[in-house]
């Protein structure tokens, strides 16, 4: 396939994931303000062998990017070893966690940037980051090619791997036609192979974590916040596969899917 064929798909599914409301974005900011406490109290490790890859290449005096910065969980870590570390983030709610965590630690050398990347005015850096925040950009290329603007060597872009027996696949193509349910590295990974880039992958050893459900209502639900479904029209179809797939044990519904990351690098240079 070329760029004709994968910029649509990416297209497509960053729009869906753009359009799933200000519901979704409250919920999110909800989990991640969650998962940020329990980081801080000690309750959740947070250890990340992709950030640790990253944070490994970096060159004492560097600089750092990071697009999309979320609640820190790159950020911070990152500027333990760089000399400054610039984080982006438009969402309100997500920018006041991070700099909540960055003053608990007193750190001098991060600044935070309010605004989307695509509006987003900063200086060049030795290393530009993006993880998980590409996902509601339809045009990834031209979000890459910003990166590669602003980057003096190094770009990192970490994107979800699916699994490849999914549910959540198997119920999009019977849903919708396609396999793909979301943004993610298979596609995003081909749009970049097609259009010129050829980076290296890095990709987690382990799955970050599997689902499981109490129910299978529970199950149903999980099923269609994936797929952005507000209705019941699918329910049987979804119940149907899930009861056929979901294993059950200890007295729950263990998915195959499956949460796990994969990194996109590569030294600028000449595409």
């Amino acid at each position: 396939m070329n760029p004709a064929d994968w910029a649509p798909l990416w297209r497509e599914l960053a729009l869906d994931d753009l359009m799933s409301g200000d519901r979704g974005e409250r919920e999110m900011v909800a989990r991640w303000r969650n998962l940020a406490h329990r980081i801080d109290s000690g309750e959740r490790p947070d250890a990340d062998p992709l950030r640790d890859f990253v944070a490994g290449r970096l060159e004492p005096g560097d600089t750092v990017l990071d697009v999309g910065a979320g609640i820190g969980r790159w950020t911070v870590p990152l500027a333990a070893g760089a000399r400054q570390v610039t984080a982006i983030e438009p969402v309100t709610e997500m920018r006041d966690v991070l700099l909540e965590r960055i003053a608990a630690r007193r750190l001098a050398n991060v600044s935070v940037v309010a605004a989307p990347w695509a509006e987003a005015e900063v200086e060049v850096h030795d290393s530009v980051v993006a993880v998980h925040s590409t996902y509601t950009s339809p045009d990834l290329l031209a979000f890459v090619r910003k990166m590669e603007a602003h980057a003096r060597r190094g770009c990192y872009l970490v994107l979800r791997l699916p699994a490849h027996d999914g549910v959540i696949g198997e119920l999009s193509e019977r849903i919708r036609g396609r396999w793909h349910d979301s943004p993610n590295f298979i596609v995003g990974y081909n749009l970049l192979l097609a259009s010129g880039y050829c980076p290296n992958v890095v990709v987690e050893p382990e799955p970050a974590r599997t689902w499981e459900d109490g129910s299978i209502d529970e199950a149903v639900a999980r099923a269609k916040r994936h797929l952005h479904i507000a209705d019941g029209k699918h329910d049987s179809v979804i119940r149907d596969v899930l009861t056929r797939r979901l294993a059950r044990a200890n007295g729950a519904y263990r998915w195959p899917d499956c949460m796990r990351s994969a990194l996109a690098w590569w030294e600028k240079g000449p595409v």
